[in-house]
């Protein structure tokens, strides 16, 4: 799995409280919505294998199953940690 950085930090600069959608993500760091779904999951707190992620992001599937990302306290702080 590549850097969650790039992704975190989209998530902190585009997310005004409703979530950020997928495809815009997928648009703006040049990567399809599959592997942001993938990476983001891996990044939430679902369990894969076992074992549960860091519980960084969140995302959400509307009615119409438009996916968006948020990004977690948990998340924020770890983003805080490495500034």
């Amino acid at each position: 799995m590549p850097s969650p950085e790039p992704l975190l930090n989209l998530l902190r600069e585009l997310d005004e409280g409703e979530g950020v959608a997928l495809a815009r993500l997928a648009k703006r760091l040049d990567e399809r919505v599959s592997v942001l779904l993938r990476e983001g999951t891996a990044l939430s707190d679902a369990v894969i294998g076992g074992v549960a992620g860091p519980g960084w992001v969140r995302l959400d599937c509307d009615d119409a199953g438009r996916w968006s990302a948020r990004l977690t306290p948990a998340g924020r702080a770890v983003l805080e940690e490495g500034a």
